[in-house]
């Protein structure tokens, strides 16, 4: 019954998580002209469409039960993907010069080096959780680095507008905090207890339920901060041009 359950909130979860994607993508539209803003609802996007798929993988092939490691495995890759994205768009909101070449290069490099990390691991030890663990710590290093430039970038901010006198964005921008502290503590915990219970299914059904309501909030919180989208651009702009 719980292998039941498991399987049909995969299939359930992913196809929200998708239909949440699809809406984003078709009302990003009108936002073309804000190169920041609209990058960072297409990494949405790309984020919540992922782990869509990946949760249909998981429902199809039932890899937790089958394969241990390999799930493990494509549960750190799409959580790892979804840290990328986040870095690269949500820090970018609040510092639209954030996302330079050498950023994306090096993000990229250590993302291409996780994934062959994850997945040899998976394919030579097919049943050793443990091994699958020890890997995760690329991702947790690459996410922790990620948190404390989110959190520097946002307490800058919050503090230059304050002296601006900027109070109606930095509601805004309260929300994506709030926004980011969910997406914090969804992908720590969640590597975490695929790193302890490899092979159960009751963490990761109430994970799946828990990672749909914060995909929703993100949708919210994109679509508060796109309705101050001129006066949010204007704002962290002349932030970070009067440095």
């Amino acid at each position: 019954m719980e292998q039941t359950i498991y399987r049909a909130s995969l299939f359930l979860t992913g196809l929200i998580n998708l239909a949440m994607a699809a809406k984003l993508y078709f009302d990003s539209k009108p936002y073309r002209a804000y190169k920041t803003y609209h990058r960072t609802r297409m990494l949405t996007t790309l984020w919540m469409s992922v782990f869509g798929v990946g949760y249909i993988i998981h429902g199809i092939f039932m890899l937790r039960e089958t394969w241990p490691t390999a799930a493990s495995a494509l549960t750190a890759s799409y959580f790892h993907l979804g840290a990328l994205c986040f870095n690269w768009g949500y820090t970018s909101l609040m510092n639209p010069s954030y996302l330079t070449r050498c950023v994306l290069k090096r993000d990229g490099l250590l993302f291409l080096i996780a994934l062959v990390v994850y997945w040899t691991v998976a394919l030579i030890w097919k049943h050793a959780p443990l091994f699958t663990s020890l890997s995760f710590c690329i991702f947790f290093g690459y996410a922790i680095w990620t948190v404390l430039v989110f959190y520097r970038t946002y307490n800058q901010l919050s503090y230059r507008m304050i002296q601006l006198s900027h109070g109606n964005v930095i509601d805004f921008v309260r929300w994506m905090q709030v926004c980011c502290d969910m997406i914090v503590l969804f992908g720590i915990s969640s590597i975490a207890i695929t790193a302890i219970f490899p092979t159960h299914f009751l963490p990761y059904t109430l994970l799946l339920f828990a990672g749909v309501g914060m995909f929703g909030y993100m949708a919210y919180s994109l679509r508060k901060y796109g309705s101050s989208i001129d006066a949010a651009t204007e704002a962290t702009e002349r932030i970070y041009t009067e440095k």
